[in-house]
């Protein structure tokens, strides 16, 4: 038989084994639910910058003014976007972060802020920007209020996604994504928080609704611009829609775009965009944009755009070409298209 004292040892044993069980098992659920707190705070963000992006892309619409708006409408279509970014930065208040993302949190907030901030400046400037005649003045003005959207992009890369990311690695935790693509102007876009960059989207919000740009409608018959022809100069390499070319790499590189107005009035205002870019990074697309004053109705004007910036030689890319349609025009079938290139030495 066992003696008292090796039973009591055994217990002491069992309950030290026991004890070191509930230790390993409560650590454990901590742990779960650490990880958990992080992964369901991060999901939450995705959701509300992702759909902060989706109200960039309205605005974007908003400002090619494709129907030719008129300066309220262009405000009422602005405030309304700025209404729903009020909304996501009380999403954003309403969270509950981890302790070590607190900090972070405020800064989300404030740079939700600023963009409601940049949408509330944009719509009150509107009117000013439509209605002046002077460019300088209309693109300076317009540039000041994308400012604040370029700024929200600043504090969210600089002071949410870098220190969350900092937090998530002190603490260990894996498999947690921090969105940091999500911008109000990203890419190309960002250009549009410069005078120069804004001036490019004065003519599409000085349309109104009109073909000769007089105030007055015109009725009674067809409104239709569109691609004629796309060459790559300086060798006027003629481009084919869905035929790979292959383009002499040259510091000279432009394209050439020949628009058409098949339609029965005179337009003005007529822009001409091509965006560039490699197949294997499309997010690096590199757009330009020329506009035409007016055009006679069954006239051909030819405008060139610089070609790309440092292009990655003998991959496969894309130009895609569009002639930004006119108010009251509705065949737009001919108005975009895409020309798959290579630049080779």
């Amino acid at each position: 038989m066992q003696s008292t004292g090796a039973r009591i040892a055994l217990a002491v044993g069992a309950a030290i084994v026991l004890i070191v069980v509930l230790v390993l098992v409560v650590r454990g659920c901590q742990r779960s639910q650490l990880e958990g707190s992080y992964s369901s705070y991060m999901g939450d963000v995705t959701t509300i910058v992702t759909a902060s992006g989706k109200e960039s892309d309205a605005l974007q619409e908003v400002l090619q003014n494709k129907n030719g708006a008129k300066a309220p409408e262009l405000q009422v279509q602005v405030r309304e976007i700025a209404n729903q970014a009020q909304g996501l930065v009380g999403q954003a208040e309403a969270l509950s972060p981890p302790d070590s993302l607190s900090a972070p949190n405020q800064s989300l907030i404030t740079a939700l802020q600023y963009r409601v901030t940049g949408l509330k400046a944009l719509a009150d400037a509107l009117p000013s920007v439509v209605e002046s005649q002077n460019r300088a003045y209309a693109s300076a003005t317009l540039a000041s209020a994308m400012q604040r959207f370029l700024a929200s992009d600043v504090i969210y890369q600089d002071s949410f996604v870098g220190p969350s990311k900092r937090a998530l690695a002190d603490a260990d935790i894996t498999g947690v994504q921090v969105p940091d693509r999500q911008f109000f102007l990203s890419g190309v876009r960002a250009d549009q928080a410069s005078p120069t960059g804004a001036g490019q989207l004065i003519p599409a919000l000085q349309r109104t609704g009109t073909a000769d740009g007089t105030g007055t409608s015109t009725t009674g018959g067809l409104h239709g611009t569109g691609i004629a022809s796309v060459q790559a100069l300086p060798e006027g390499v003629e481009l084919q829609a869905g035929t790979s070319t292959e383009i002499q790499a040259s510091d000279k590189l432009e394209w050439q775009v020949t628009v058409e107005n098949a339609g029965d009035f005179a337009e003005s205002n007529v822009i001409v965009r091509a965006t560039f870019a490699s197949d294997a990074s499309p997010k690096d697309a590199q757009t330009v944009e020329k506009e035409i004053t007016s055009i006679q109705s069954g006239e051909q004007q030819s405008v060139t755009l610089p070609g790309p910036k440092s292009p990655t030689f003998g991959e496969a890319s894309t130009l895609k070409v569009e002639v930004v349609p006119v108010p009251g025009e509705e065949k737009t079938d001919n108005n975009r298209a895409e020309y798959p290139v290579k630049i080779v030495f």
